[in-house]
C-alpha cells in the first residue's frame, strides 16, 4: 500500500490526536469482527454524508481496510518503541 493511501492519512490523524494506543487496542479487540464492523460502517455511511466523518466511515466500509489499519498502527507503534 502506497504512503498516499487514505488509510495512511487516517493513521496519521490518529497518531496526531495521540490515540494510537487506544485505537490499536480497540482494533485488536474487534479483529474477529472485521466484516461485521465494515457492515456497521456501511449502515452508518448514509447518515454521515456531508459531515467530516464521511471519509473515515467510507474507508471503514471495506473489510480489508480494518486489518490494514490495524497493521499500520502496530507498525508505527513498534517504530516508536
Amino acid at each position: 500500500m502506497e504512503p498516499s493511501h487514505p488509510l495512511h492519512h487516517l493513521a496519521d490523524q490518529i497518531e496526531r490526536a495521540g490515540l494510537s494506543v487506544p485505537v490499536a487496542m480497540v482494533l485488536q479487540i474487534v479483529a474477529p469482527l472485521d466484516v461485521v464492523c465494515s457492515q456497521g460502517a456501511q449502515a452508518l455511511a448514509p447518515l454521515a454524508r456531508g459531515t467530516r466523518w464521511a471519509g473515515v466511515i467510507e474507508l471503514l466500509t471495506m473489510p480489508a481496510h480494518w486489518p490494514a489499519l490495524r497493521d499500520l498502527l502496530q507498525e508505527r507503534l513498534h517504530k516508536q518503541s
